[in-house]
């Protein structure tokens, strides 16, 4: 059932056992293999959208671990004199304004990595395409071959 064997005349001319014989016995033979075949695709896909959510979460933890950093580095930069303020001892209006800009773009960033802010996703076209490609791998030429 789990072998390459497409038909049960294959298999017979490859063990070398009579086909009418083994026809009369592996009655439902066919069906049983061809439900494998689904069961086997079903069980790809599966494991194949799994790689890629681990995938996707290993990425959005190495995201939100580069944000942190970089929220760290604005926060050490807000409180440091020499970063806020001018020479004279002013508050430096350029030096807040690109920190704020900083600031907004690493909520941003984190948000997303989060998935909390999520723009249009191509999840569920990547896992259709996935199905129709083992789909059509796994799908026979003619009915009546498929074993």
């Amino acid at each position: 059932m789990l072998g390459d064997f497409k038909t049960l005349k294959e298999f017979a001319q490859a063990k070398n056992i009579s086909y009418g014989f083994l026809r009369n016995k592996a009655k439902g033979w066919t069906q049983e293999k061809r439900q494998l075949s689904k069961t086997k695709s079903q069980l790809v896909v599966e494991k194949t959208l799994q790689k890629q959510i681990e995938k996707a979460s290993d990425y959005n933890t190495l995201h939100v671990e580069f944000w942190d950093r970089l929220l760290d580095l604005v926060w050490q930069a807000l409180h440091d004199e020499k970063t806020i303020k001018t020479k004279d001892g002013r508050i430096n209006i350029y030096a807040l304004e690109k920190l704020a800009l900083v600031v907004e773009r690493v909520q941003k960033g984190q948000r997303l990595a989060l998935g909390l802010d999520e723009k249009n996703s191509n999840q569920p076209q990547i896992e259709d395409s996935i199905r129709e490609l083992i789909k059509a791998l796994h799908e026979p030429d003619e009915p009546s071959v498929l074993n």
